[in-house]
């Protein structure tokens, strides 16, 4: 089996939560079909920033296209296409590419990976930036097209499975919830937690992570006894934003198994967004206490008194915060861990990726 993989993303990048996906579905297809048997089209050359690169961009989204697609690339695909019996398509705004591998009769399988639903994230933007609409209707638009036009649409949860269908008519979807390579280092640490514990904050300065992590700071941290570590590329950013002593701003850290051992709690104070959260999944591979919103849960099936707390107001962040420094619990959390090994390990969604290959 021969597969062309097409990503806006470096395959080996892992920085952030779309990038251990990206990678994540890479490295499952490799094993299923040997590495040998898959090629890579990586528009991530298109996103660096130039003068000329710039108005190439800004006359594509008039022409319709996306996140790095532009009419070259097009060609290309279809001329390459019909060597290939899979063409994986790692994310949903190309819909040029769908579309027209149907148009050209393309006679191999084309797969969707639905990081998130992108149209629902851009309404959500449009929300709070009323200039971006027109950027709305272009990922409505190719995203209703990736939908229609491929054959295997992987989705990573039920809300994002209803919303797709909901916008765009009933089509066949697999639910391929977020998974991680087992990379958690053993220590035994069965300390309790303390009665100033260690909040760790991880995630990259994507919008929605940048808004609750400053409206946590803002409403919450006046009013529980605790140190914030704030973790993930992009976050050094915030430095100079937060003056408190309580607040410790590290940014991106290669290797987090060190600071995620050592953190009492795992807070996710995340309000909007689609798809599944990878922070929340690293944090069950860690085996951690998680006190998070609904949305940072939504899509993971758990027992949230078991893992933490579930907080979606600055009183039930409070209440929880107090009441875990109030009683005391292991710092390794064995139910995260154990949820972890049953539900989002790599394992468990590699057979996922081998029945999507099979339809």
């Amino acid at each position: 089996m021969k597969i062309l993989f097409i990503s806006s993303r470096d395959v080996h990048l892992k920085a952030t939560g779309g990038e251990l996906g990206t990678s994540r579905n890479y490295l499952s297809l490799s094993i299923i079909a040997g590495k040998e048997n898959i090629d890579i089209i990586d528009l991530s050359e298109n996103f660096k920033k130039s003068f000329k690169k710039n108005i190439k961009r800004f006359f594509n989204y008039f022409l319709g296209f996306c996140d790095g697609m532009n009419h070259y690339e097009l060609k290309k695909i279809l001329k390459t296409a019909p060597a290939y019996d899979v063409v994986f398509i790692d994310g949903s705004n190309w819909g040029a590419i769908a579309k027209h591998l149907k148009k050209a009769k393309y006679p191999g399988k084309i797969i969707i990976y639905f990081h998130n639903v992108e149209s629902e994230l851009a309404w959500q933007k449009f929300k709070r930036k009323p200039i971006s609409f027109w950027k709305y209707l272009l990922f409505f638009y190719n995203e209703k097209s990736t939908f229609l036009y491929s054959d295997v649409r992987l989705v990573v949860n039920q809300r994002d499975a209803k919303n797709l269908q909901k916008s765009f008519g009933h089509r066949e979807i697999l639910i391929m919830p977020v998974s991680l390579q087992d990379n958690f280092k053993r220590i035994n640490n069965q300390n309790l937690t303390s009665s100033e514990p260690v909040c760790l904050f991880i995630g990259s300065s994507w919008p929605p992570n940048v808004l609750g992590i400053k409206w946590f700071v803002t409403n919450v941290l006046a009013s529980v006894k605790i140190k914030l570590q704030i973790v993930g590329k992009g976050m050094e950013s915030l430095k100079g934003k937060f003056n408190d002593p309580a607040i410790e701003v590290f940014g991106f850290i290669d290797d987090i198994s060190e600071i995620m051992s050592k953190a009492d709690f795992i807070i996710s104070p995340i309000f909007g967004g689609s798809g599944m959260k990878v922070k929340t999944c690293d944090a069950l591979m860690h085996g951690k206490n998680i006190i998070g919103t609904t949305e940072a849960f939504e899509g993971y099936d758990l027992d949230f008194s078991k893992v933490g707390a579930v907080c979606n107001s600055k009183e039930d962040f409070i209440m929880a915060i107090n009441n875990f420094i109030a009683h005391p619990v292991n710092r390794f959390n064995e139910y995260s861990r154990s949820r972890y090994l049953e539900n989002y390990s790599f394992d468990v969604t590699l057979k996922i990726f081998q029945q999507a290959l099979k339809e």
